[in-house]
């Protein structure tokens, strides 16, 4: 060997004395001559090598054949996984047949050694870059993993037996294994000395056996499923990690599993999937975003990722999780890595490596999953996306990237140099200057201000999005529960709880579970952050009053009961199975935790729906649904889905429940105000009727519809509120002959949405308005309609019929009905020709050329008037007048009849009470308009919670002074007085213009100076 040439290479080294050592030793070991023949970019390489660490210089001088490693052409580009699989396999193959398992694994760990070799040749000649580098180190871990479990599944199953669990329909199937990478294994992303982070799974629990099982017939089990692979990871482990001649493979790191160095080694898909629900922590979200298939059997890896999806990329998540992300890294900083290390560790110190991941990972569970293609396991891509989607300024993403890349590099050099897992700079001066000189910097100083600049702006963007000067939840404001349930009754009593010791026994558990079963401190922590919410939510003992009664209803989210909240919370908790995970996804989002909370308290019926189907809240909260308004033909398209199910009352009840409990949310939550929700629930009503129809003429193979439905009352005004019945009447177009089975599709239709299963009804049904009522035909021409209707109806009826409406079937045939109608309740030109001339019997009408029903006479709008006062004499609970705030005086019945009497008056068609109100307000008929209007709305508002609550008509405010302080709440006062004060104020209002209406004093009208007379 020529010396001086070689002197030339050394000198421009990192460590020209080192290089000179090393090849020194290399002419001792006889490869002389092949250094002679190297080319002159391998010397390059050579010489970098042995400059940069002094333990692969040690393995050359014990292999000098390696040397062909270093052959130019072959280190300027990287090895693809699949060349470095196939040449594993070609050698082992050999090895195995010549000599067996033990051969084969030697083999196995002089190509680990000799590929560390030639990457770490690449690396210091920068022939490649730090994800090259580190993709190729995590490819050749991969490959001899996987050569690992194979020979160990193989001799484990020649030993005991093969594994099996049942499939669903009992049969036996062998039970499937695989490795699982995680940490920088599983990101890809592994370094010289990295220790291989792995998760073990087998599919299902089992028996292993020596000969296969028959469903009949079942051998002597040798061991379960969780001994055999508990002992083949426990040997996969040992074998990986043991120090032999030929070297170690890889240090395994089995702690990220689930309960760490307590669990078991290996499980089962299904118990993952069981402690993550229940157990899962904010760290192991983190670290399952770098879960990667390593080893064994890729289905079953592909089913574990598919599996955790959910977990590691939740849909929401709370803020929160940073400051949790922040004390971990504060924990890293003062108890594995110290002080006196803080500024020298590139991994774990201040901006070194692991803030880079943390901002990273942190960023990736709070927004991924919403936004899929940040779903990835590599650090570098990951801020690329980041700032693709504004989540990182591009300069910080930029500056984040270099610093990762510069910071890699460095605890590579620092690994390389003795073969140590080491990320501290050394202390000493000439260790110093080399790793500057690897680093490319001739002068130590130039290293230090690239190394500092790169950690200050690494720290700087850690700080800013991580490291969040945001207030700790003060969960410190409540006692824990363990002796000290006196100060917690005491806390519950301030909060307006009437049974505080059942209220202290059921937030118990709601934090640490029932006793029979065992939660994660983390899910009591995050229990007892959401009962500060809850609390924070409950009236304080003693309100304060406010001084007058308020304009409107105001909105507020102070619970009514926090007793009964507490008491179905405990009961939907139950019901929903995963106390861990639910906890998790309302401390991500707060929002649906009030939501369910409002929930129990506003309305006990779709409480109890939710408890009986408890994912109803999580569908609509996840999808965005309850923003969405849907129109009678969407609904109905949504319906018609089911048209093929076999159970049409389980498929319309399941849907109508589902969609009562959207619409239901959206009131709540204020989505929807009060004329809104009605319009909607009236067009849930409408679409259901109309599907009922399409079901009933689909199984009697009828192909249009033979009658129209046509709606009185709320549904006819698009007025429908929680619990409304559907008044209906049947009108066709048939012969008197075709009457009788037309009969049958009607109540079939009615029945199909009444009659009470073990779901409910979907609505009551009430056809009692038609002509003679329980009597008469349900399904009638319209020309017996129209005749009973001139001739034999009250006025009470033509009053009713003000409200119809066609909501289903031939609406051609709807068309003619409502003319029909309109013409029956227009007595505006009747009026104009009795202040000319009294008009009496049928003779007078025909001469005045009208078409009025029989019942109609000149007073008619003072019986009107006295129907009015008969409802209120004889509808009103004795004594009870002021709680009565549909009939009593002053009550929604005062609006209602006002409206229907001037669609009679002035022969407008307006089946809505609002729209006939706003009409008579616009022409100028109705004195003091806007003061009704108001009154009329809150008051029916007021109706509509009631509603809400029960699902039924209620029209009476309940007597007792507990249940009627829980209305004020729900309806949004502090307290009963307050609200007392506000319906007495609204019920005047309503009473004062029904008065003037009634009782109008127009000089000259003689017709409405008798009504006035008669109705004193």
């Amino acid at each position: 060997m020529k010396k001086p040439a070689w002197q030339k290479w050394a000198a421009d080294s990192a460590d020209p004395a080192r290089v000179r050592h090393f090849l020194e030793l290399l002419a001792e070991a006889g490869a002389g001559s092949r250094l002679e023949q190297l080319p002159e970019n391998s010397r390059s390489a050579l010489v970098a090598l042995l400059g940069g660490s002094a333990a692969l210089g040690n393995l050359l001088v014990a292999h000098p054949d390696w040397l062909a490693v270093l052959d130019i052409e072959s280190l300027r580009f990287s090895r693809r996984a699949d060349g470095i699989r196939r040449e594993v396999e070609g050698g082992l193959n050999a090895a195995l047949a010549a000599r067996g398992n033990s051969a084969a694994l030697a083999e196995l760990r002089r190509f680990q050694q000799r590929e560390m070799l030639r990457i770490a040749a690449r690396d210091l000649a920068r022939l490649g870059d730090v994800v090259e580098i580190t993709r190729e180190i995590s490819d050749v871990a991969d490959v001899c993993l996987a050569v690992v479990e194979r020979l160990g599944r193989r001799q484990f199953i020649e030993r005991y037996g093969q594994p099996y669990h049942q499939d669903a329909e009992g049969n036996w199937q062998p039970t499937e294994s695989c490795v699982l990478g995680m940490g920088k294994l599983g990101g890809q992303e592994l370094n010289y000395r990295s220790d291989v982070d792995l998760m073990f799974l087998y599919a299902d629990e089992g028996e292993v056996f020596k000969e296969p099982p028959a469903k009949k017939k079942t051998p002597r089990a040798v061991m379960s499923n969780h001994q055999f692979f508990n002992k083949l990871a426990e040997a996969f482990s040992a074998e990986v990690a043991r120090m032999a001649p030929d070297g170690m493979l890889y240090r395994v790191d089995l702690r990220l599993r689930p309960e760490g160095d307590a669990g078991p080694l290996s499980r089962s898909l299904e118990s993952y999937e069981n402690y993550y629900a229940e157990w899962g922590q904010t760290w192991e979200r983190m670290m399952l975003i770098k879960a990667r298939h390593v080893a064994g059997d890729e289905s079953l890896s592909a089913e574990f990722l598919e599996m955790i999806q959910p977990f590691r990329y939740p849909p929401s998540l709370s803020a929160d999780v940073l400051r949790e992300v922040a004390a971990v890294k504060d924990r890293i900083e003062t108890e594995v890595v110290g002080e006196d290390e803080l500024e020298r560790n590139v991994k774990l110190g201040r901006g070194g490596i692991r803030e880079i991941e943390f901002i990273a990972q942190s960023l990736q569970i709070l927004h991924a999953g919403k936004i899929p293609f940040l779903q990835t396991a590599q650090t570098l891509p990951c801020l690329a996306k980041l700032a693709q989607y504004k989540l990182l300024a591009e300069d910080e993403a930029q500056s984040l990237e270099a610093a990762y890349r510069f910071l890699r590099d460095v605890e590579h050099r620092l690994q390389m140099d003795e073969n140590q897992q080491t990320h501290t700079l050394p202390t000493d001066r000439a260790a110093q200057l080399r790793l500057a000189r690897l680093m490319g910097c001739p002068a130590l100083k130039e290293f230090e201000y690239a190394l500092q600049k790169h950690k200050d702006n690494v720290r700087r963007v850690y700080d800013r999005l991580v490291k969040v000067e945001s207030p700790a939840v003060q969960t410190e404001l409540i006692p824990e529960f363990d002796g000290a349930e006196e100060e917690w009754k005491r806390l519950l009593a301030a909060h307006a709880f009437r049974d505080p010791e059942t209220a202290f026994r059921l937030l118990k558990e709601f934090a640490e579970g029932p006793g029979y079963v065992h939660v994660s401190p983390r899910t009591t922590e995050l229990a007892r952050q959401l009962i500060l919410k809850l609390l924070a939510l409950c009236p304080k003992k003693r309100p304060q009053t406010r001084s007058s009664a308020s304009e409107v209803l105001p909105r507020t989210a102070t619970l009514s009961d926090p007793d009964r909240v507490v008491t179905r919370l405990d009961s939907y908790l139950e019901a929903y199975g995963s106390h861990g995970a639910l906890l998790e996804m309302w401390h991500g989002n707060p929002q649906a935790f009030e939501l369910v909370l409002l929930l129990f308290d506003r309305s006990e019926f779709l409480a109890e729906a939710a408890i009986r189907t408890p994912d109803l809240i999580d569908d609509f909260v996840a999808g965005g649904r309850l923003r969405q308004r849907k129109t009678t033909q969407e609904i109905l398209n949504d319906l018609r889905y089911g048209l093929a199910d076999e159970d049409q009352f389980l498929w319309l009840r399941r849907y109508h429940e589902a969609e009562l409990m959207r619409l239901g949310l959206r009131d709540i939550l204020g989505l929807a105000d009060f004329e809104q929700n009605l319009a909607e629930l009236s067009a849930l009503a409408d679409a259901c009727l109309q599907y009922a129809l399409e079901v009933v003429m689909r199984q009697n193979k009828i192909k249009s519809p033979p009658f129209v439905i046509v709606g009185l009352g709320k549904l006819g005004g698009c007025e429908i509120d929680y619990g409304s019945d559907l008044d209906l009447l049947f009108v066709t177009d048939a012969k008197a002959r075709d009457l009788p089975p037309l009969q049958r599709l009607a109540v079939s239709v009615m029945d199909l949405l009444s009659r009470r299963t073990e779901q409910g009804i979907v609505f009551h049904t009430d056809a009692r308005l038609r002509p003679d009522g329980e009597k008469g035909l349900v399904v009638n021409t319209l020309a017996a309609y129209e005749e009973y209707y001139q001739q034999r109806a009250q006025l009470w009826e033509i009053q009713a019929l003000t409200r119809n409406r066609p909501v289903a079937g031939d609406f051609k045939l709807g068309e003619r009905f409502q003319k029909m109608a309109a013409a029956l309740t227009n007595f505006e030109k009747a009026g104009q020709a009795s202040r000319l001339s009294p008009i009496g019997g049928k003779r007078d009408r025909l001469k005045a050329g009208l078409t009025l029903p029989v019942c109609y006479t000149p007073d008619w709008k003072c019986q009107i008037h006295q129907m009015r006062m008969r409802v209120e004499r004889e509808r009103t609970p004795r004594g009870q007048d002021d709680l009565a705030i549909k009939t009593g005086v002053g009550g929604l019945m005062d609006a209602e009849f006002i409206a229907q009497t001037l669609c009679l008056e002035y022969g407008w068609q307006g089946a809505n009470t609002l729209r006939a109100l706003e009409r008579g307000r616009e022409a100028g008929v109705l004195p003091e308009a806007g003061k009704l209007l108001d009154s009329y709305r809150k008051l029916r508002r007021v109706e509509g919670i009631l509603r809400r609550w029960s699902y039924e008509g209620e029209i009476v405010l309940p007597d007792d002074p507990a249940p009627y302080y829980r209305v004020s709440v729900r309806c949004g006062f502090a307290t009963p007085e307050e609200f007392r004060k506000a319906l007495a104020k609204w019920r005047k209002a309503i009473r004062g213009v029904y008065k003037m209406f009634f009782s109008p004093r127009t000089p000259g009208r003689p017709e409405e100076n008798r009504i006035r007379k008669s109705c004193g």
